[in-house]
């Protein structure tokens, strides 16, 4: 793994160590939030208001944010993308337990900066890599994102338990925001190429690539599953089942140590070809996982599932993304259009949420 990453470009380890610091500071909140918010009324109304808001956001904003990275660049959007992000948590501190009238809020601004930050995301992938190496890229890239949050849920546990009521919420948002501000410096070290002023959203719509259009229906499945499964479901009932925050960031911790090992292995393994293969795996354990927990939401089925899900979890995901780039590039316009793709994907996957969030 160290030989690969010796490999890559300064550009493409300094996209990574960016990434590293993100995901750390992401790692330290992000399950949280979701606890966060049901703490305030403890009940599920809240958190579906929430993901309906972000989902809805995502989806109405993702066009937006992409005229802006035409506009400016990719890794602009995704600087920007990082400050949205700290001003959601900003106002989470702001207005503590009377958040509860502005969760609708908070939801879109989350779902603003998603889109940001997800634009410059995809963009410097498909800049950065090509399809043949992709793969181990990202295999890279998740090991790396997955160490650098392998602490953060562990600490953050231990840290909200330490103080009374949500106390210990606020200084772990608060030191999010710093993690979020380093990511922004490390940002300064990355450039992109330019990307066309024209939009070919339309053209991309209406005569898409052959691979593309046998992926509409993959992200649309995917959308509904990240509506609410993803989101806050699974933080939900392990938070439940394992009994406490401090639990919930050692699970988190130990589900991170073995995506980690995962990463390394497929790193090794992982070719085009097997994207299928490696892919179907995936799905089918983390479906067989799911509702064994479903079934038996106590301790041993917790810890059954804390060891199939993020292995599970890590070849859907990679797999999933690799699929996307590599439909991308089979359009012969694939250089003038590649952003107009990235936008177009985020319309079944929006659906599916908003769908999946009905749905639950």
């Amino acid at each position: 793994m160290l030989r690969l990453f010796k490999s890559f470009s300064p550009t493409v380890k300094a996209y990574l160590f960016m990434n590293t610091f993100f995901s750390f500071g992401n790692a330290l909140s992000g399950i949280f939030l979701s606890v966060f918010l049901w703490r305030l009324d403890e009940t599920f109304t809240l958190l579906a208001m929430y993901s309906l808001s972000f989902s809805l956001s995502i989806m109405l904003n993702f066009s937006i944010c992409a005229g802006l990275a035409r506009k400016t660049s990719p890794m602009t959007t995704l600087r920007v993308g990082i400050l949205f992000y700290i001003f959601t948590y900003l106002i989470i501190i702001l207005f503590q337990t009377s958040l509860a009238n502005y969760v609708m809020l908070v939801g879109f601004m989350l779902g603003m900066a998603v889109s940001l930050f997800s634009v410059g995301a995809h963009m410097s992938v498909l800049d950065l890599t090509t399809d043949k190496r992709r793969d181990k890229f990202l295999y890279v890239e998740g090991m790396m994102l997955t160490a650098g949050g392998l602490i953060g849920p562990l600490f953050s546990g231990l840290l909200i338990e330490q103080f009374e009521g949500l106390a210990g919420y606020f200084i772990v948002f608060s030191v999010t925001c710093l993690f979020f501000v380093l990511a922004i410096l490390i940002s300064f070290k990355i450039k992109g190429k330019p990307i066309a002023q024209r939009s070919y959203f339309w053209e991309v719509i209406k005569n898409p690539s052959k691979e593309w259009k046998r992926m509409y229906l993959v992200m649309f499945g995917e959308g509904i599953v990240s509506g609410v499964y993803g989101t806050f479901l699974i933080s939900m009932m392990i938070f439940i089942v394992a009994g406490g925050e401090l639990k919930l960031g050692i699970f988190n911790f130990g589900a991170e140590v073995v995506a980690i090992f995962t990463f390394l292995l497929l790193a090794k393994i992982s070719k085009p070809e097997r994207r299928v293969l490696i892919y179907s795996i995936g799905a089918i354990a983390l479906f067989i996982a799911s509702v064994f927990l479903s079934v038996f939401p106590i301790i041993i089925g917790l810890l059954i599932f804390g060891l199939i899900k993020p292995i599970a979890s890590t070849m859907i995901g990679t797999s999933m993304n690799a699929f996307i780039y590599a439909a991308i590039e089979k359009d012969k316009g694939y250089e003038n259009k590649r952003l107009d793709y990235i936008v177009v994907r985020e319309i079944p996957l929006g659906l599916g949420r908003i769908i999946g969030i009905f749905i639950f």
